[in-house]
C-alpha cells in the first residue's frame, strides 16, 4: 500500500518506555512509507534550553516529577505528569499543525500522552496507544530494550522505576477509553506489530 492513498497523514503513537514505540515508529514508517518520525523523548531535549523557571518541572525524568507535588505517592506522580504533559504537548502540537497544513507524513512517538488536543485534528491525526498489561513482562521488555533500539541506555535503570511508569501507563489508558483510542497489548511484539499494522492500513 504506497502512503499516497493516506488520508490521515499523522500518526501519534503514545506509550511508556519499554513497551515497543521506537521500533513500531520505524517498521511503520517503513510499511507505510512515512518520511519523517519523530520521538518525544529528543523533542524534549530540544525544549530544555528554551524553558524558564517556571516550566523546571521539565527538566526531571518523568519518574521523578512527583518531587515538585510533595511525597511520593500515585496522585503526584500523575500530577507530576500530566504538568509535564501539558509543557511538552505545546510543543507536540505545534509540530501537528504544521504537518497538517503541508500535508506531510509524519509519525510521532511519545510518552506524554495524554493529548486532548487531538479532538482538533481528528481528519488528519491517527493516535494508538501501546502497553504492556504485565508487569514482569513489562520489566523483561524494558531491561531487554538496549539489544535492541537504545544500546547504550541500559534498561535496568528505567526498570527500577516500573511502579512510576505503571501509573502513568493506567493514566493514559484511561485518556483512551474515554476517547477510543485504540490500544494494543505489546507482550508479543511480532504479533501486536502485524495487528497495529492492519488496524492502521484499515483506518487511514
Amino acid at each position: 500500500m504506497g502512503s499516497e492513498s493516506l488520508d490521515k497523514t499523522i500518526i501519534l503513537i503514545g506509550g511508556v518506555p519499554g513497551v515497543g514505540k521506537s521500533s513500531i515508529s520505524g517498521y511503520l514508517a517503513h510499511e507505510l512509507e512515512f518520511d519523517i518520525v519523530l520521538s518525544g523523548d529528543y523533542l524534549r531535549e530540544f525544549l530544555r534550553p528554551f524553558l524558564g523557571e517556571e516550566y523546571k518541572i521539565a527538566m526531571s525524568s518523568v519518574y521523578d516529577s512527583w518531587q515538585y507535588f510533595g511525597e511520593k505517592t500515585r496522585e503526584n506522580i500523575i500530577s507530576g505528569f500530566l504538568k509535564q504533559t501539558e509543557i511538552m504537548n505545546r510543543g507536540i502540537e505545534k509540530v501537528i499543525e504544521r504537518a497538517d497544513k503541508n500535508g506531510e507524513k509524519i509519525i510521532i512517538e511519545t510518552l506524554y500522552f495524554y493529548p486532548d488536543f487531538i479532538t482538533k485534528f481528528n481528519d488528519s491525526v491517527l493516535p494508538i496507544y501501546l502497553y504492556i498489561q504485565n508487569e514482569k513482562e513489562h520489566k523483561e521488555h524494558l531491561e531487554a530494550r538496549s539489544r535492541f533500539t537504545h544500546p547504550k541506555s541500559h534498561g535496568s535503570r528505567l526498570s527500577a522505576h516500573i511502579f512510576e511508569y505503571r501509573e502513568v501507563m493506567k493514566k493514559s489508558l484511561e485518556f483512551c477509553e474515554t476517547h477510543n483510542v485504540k490500544t494494543f497489548d505489546m507482550t508479543d511484539y511480532l504479533r501486536s506489530r502485524d495487528k497495529i499494522l492492519g488496524y492502521i492500513r484499515g483506518e487511514v
